[in-house]
């Protein structure tokens, strides 16, 4: 699960107009439309090759009993677009020659051509037997590179995780290692799919659910993630994307939920793994010092059922699926002693005097001998022999082996339905809770630091398609998408950070040194943040053939509410010094060397002043974004071993516009009772000698919108210590 802690760029205000003309003798897979549905065409001949028009073209689905009929042109052609995945018959009635029925299976968003030789002979029905899954045939209709996981290698593959989108690396050109990395052995992110896909980033893939957009926008990633068992197949598009394809490029995963049929069906499972039960990694078996291996029990188990309501009618399925990992590991830090904290300055055992450790100090104790400083400085001037940082070891959630320590669920609902030969619909639902536990961000050794991060996604998709005439289909869509992803404070309210030295972890004796505050080893890192984003999306495809021509045209349009906050500062961050011997003499002073926090820059900009006393700034964005496209394609079958593919594209990703703002600078948090109680009051106190921080730059966002300028008040001289509420200074300024 992806930390949003930056946000990627790459979108703009832009419009892209694209023509691709190709000229395809293909014989790899083709893929059909940004949808989840497919298209079965091809040409009827006689005995000696002619073709023939007026035959009668009937496809049945042998999972749900829809049917769907059309008869062949003049040039002996057929196409049946806006066909769900699944396994098809293909029955061919001429009069004068043998009935004939052909074994078909339709996979999702692609075209299958099943070209038929017709017999002449006496009143009789040949049914042909294809080899392979399901009468997969051989497609020559398209130039897009893509390939399908079909349900057979989703069902029988081995997933150590159950996730469907690890099979994504069946796809010839999706690769684990990320280009973007300095070291060439470091694995792809999880943004995307967690993959990279033709050399682009992991984030540039367009992942699709059911035809639908199913991005996680803010966070790069899968929006809503489904149980494998409700997965009926999904493609991979790498290379060569038609008119109908837009937002990507790197490639595009589309997976198709699966749909009830005829028959009730069903699964039950649970699948265990401990750590009682694996070995050790290379690295624990190498090391110098015998090191154990972590535990962890990790448990996933589920169901799915489906059938028919009213046969060849109404059809439903239903999947729901649990995780839930126990894992832990033991952390170490040093803190200061009760007898050091006694000899410092007033206003730092104020500092120190709220905070409590979670575990006391168990391990060894280590002296200002022992532990050293500048020769002539104020630490190294107190007794030698005073106990001055002692171990603590302490319990954190952690991934042995099995996963992050957390509990998850995930559901997808589906329902079908026939209205009539020439009207179908479907409706789906899919819902992702995810809860890790205390500690999964921040962890401390002192109490109430630890926070999780906690995930709810919805998703929910309706589509109708309708047979106008035998050469005329439109399929319209309405889709739903909510993602939240929140990382919330734990049960300490805003409180500033203090760290022994500036801008990375700072270290003693070989030990990471910790301090009250949130994220005491990540000086970079920030909270509360989060928030919903709501994606709206309507999309409505047509296909119209006449002749040897298939045209599908069509477009989509895109409302999103990014509604986020991301508390960078929101606490502040009070750093000694900038090594750890300089830092331990400034905290026997009780000095600072810098003081960074969040202000209001008052509508300035970088380089101008802001005047004191200043408020915190909001930390809440309220984006919205439109965004459309309009495309036309034609598949022109010139020879029945030659297509020509002219297609035409229009995309908009707009710019973005935010509503009246009427919330109060308050504090964002996931848990409210926990919230409730945090106020962001806390002004700048540094004194007037204070600058803006490097990042009061303009940032962007995930997808490269411009977020709101924010300041930091920085202090270059030394500050006292600022308690979790600082007082306002008055009559200074700042630049």
């Amino acid at each position: 699960m992806s930390l949003p802690f930056h946000r990627r760029a790459g979108r703009g205000a832009c419009a892209v107009l694209a023509l691709v003309t190709i000229l395809t003798l293909a014989l790899q897979t083709p893929a059909y439309a940004q949808a989840e549905t497919g298209q079965i065409s091809g040409t009827v001949s006689d005995p000696q090759g002619a073709v023939v028009a007026g035959v009668a073209i009937t496809v049945t689905s042998k999972d749900t009993g829809a049917t769907r009929t059309t008869t062949t042109t003049g040039q002996g052609d057929y196409a049946v677009p806006s066909l769900l995945p699944g396994n098809y018959e293909v029955k061919v009635d001429a009069s004068g020659f043998a009935q004939k029925t052909v074994p078909v299976r339709v996979t999702v968003g692609t075209k299958t051509t099943v070209d038929v030789e017709l017999a002449v002979t006496g009143g009789g029905e040949t049914v042909d037997v294809v080899a392979g899954d399901q009468g997969v045939q051989v497609n020559t209709e398209s130039q897009v590179l893509s390939t399908v996981v079909t349900q057979k290698q989703i069902r029988e593959l081995p997933t150590l995780t159950r996730n469907p989108y690890s099979l994504v690396q069946l796809a010839g050109t999706a690769v684990t290692i990320d280009p973007e990395a300095q070291d060439p052995n470091t694995t792809a992110s999880d943004r995307g799919v967690g993959f990279n896909i033709n050399g682009q980033r992991s984030s540039s893939t367009n992942v699709l659910l059911d035809g639908a957009d199913n991005n996680d926008t803010y966070g790069s990633d899968i929006g809503n993630a489904v149980p494998l068992d409700s997965v009926q197949e999904f493609t991979v598009l790498t290379n060569n994307f038609s008119a109908e394809f837009g937002r990507a490029s790197g490639g595009i995963v589309n997976v198709a939920t699966k749909s009830g049929t005829n028959d009730f069906h069903g699964t039950v499972y649970e699948f265990n793994r401990v750590s009682a039960l694996a070995t050790s990694s290379a690295q624990l078996k190498g090391a110098f010092v015998p090191t154990d291996k972590g535990v962890f029990t990790r448990n996933q188990f589920g169901y799915s059922v489906g059938g028919p309501v009213i046969k060849d009618k109404l059809l439903f399925f239903q999947s729901t699926e649990w995780l839930r990992v126990r894992s832990s590991d033991t952390a170490i830090a040093l803190v200061p002693t009760a007898d050091l904290i006694a000899r410092l300055p007033g206003n730092v055992q104020d500092f120190f005097a709220p905070f409590a450790l979670s575990t006391p100090i168990n391990g060894r104790v280590f002296t200002v001998g022992e532990v050293g400083g500048n020769p002539s400085g104020p630490f190294a001037a107190l007794p030698s022999s005073l106990p001055a940082f002692g171990e603590v070891f302490y319990t954190i959630p952690a991934d042995a082996g099995g996963g992050f320590p957390q509990n998850q669920y995930q559901v997808v609902g589906r329902a079908d339905w026939n209205i009539s030969d020439k009207t179908t619909m479907y409706g789906r639902y899919a819902l992702q809770n995810i809860a890790f536990e205390d500690g999964a961000l921040s962890f401390s050794p002192y109490s109430g630091f630890n926070s999780p991060q906690l995930t709810n996604n919805h998703n929910f998709l309706v589509s109708l398609t309708h047979v106008w005439t035998d050469r005329f289909v439109t399929q319209s869509k309405f889709a739903f998408n909510r993602v939240r992803n929140d990382q919330p404070l734990g049960e300490q309210p805003i409180t500033p950070t203090l760290y022994l030295q500036q801008n990375v972890k700072s270290t003693l004796l070989n030990h990471d040194v910790a301090f009250p505050g949130y994220f005491p080893f990540s000086p970079a890192a920030s909270i509360p943040a989060g928030g919903p984003a709501n994606n709206y999306q309507i999309y409505q495809d047509q296909t119209y053939t006449t002749g040897s021509h298939s045209f599908r045209f069509g477009g989509s349009f895109l409302r999103i509410q990014d509604n986020h906050s991301f508390g960078a500062f929101e606490y502040a961050v009070e750093e000694l010094a900038g090594s750890a011997f300089d830092g331990l003499d400034n905290l026997v002073l009780g000095q600072l060397a810098r003081y960074r926090v969040a202000i209001d820059p008052q509508g300035n900009f970088p380089g101008e002043k802001v005047s004191f006393p200043a408020s915190a700034p909001i930390f809440e964005r309220n984006n919205r974004y439109s965004e459309g496209a309009l495309y036309v394609n034609d598949s022109w079958k010139v020879h029945p071993r030659l297509t020509l593919n002219l297609g035409l594209r229009w995309d908009y990703f707009g710019s973005s516009t935010a509503p009246t703002r009427t919330s109060t600078r308050t504090s964002t948090s996931a848990r409210a009772p926990r919230s409730s109680t945090r106020s962001t009051t806390a002004a700048c106190s540094a004194p007037p000698t204070v600058r803006w921080a490097a990042c009061g730059r303009r940032t962007r966002t995930t997808s490269g919108r411009a977020s709101a300028w924010r300041g930091t008040c920085s202090a270059t001289a030394r500050p006292a210590f600022a308690a979790a509420t600082a007082s306002p200074t008055s009559g200074t300024s700042a630049t």
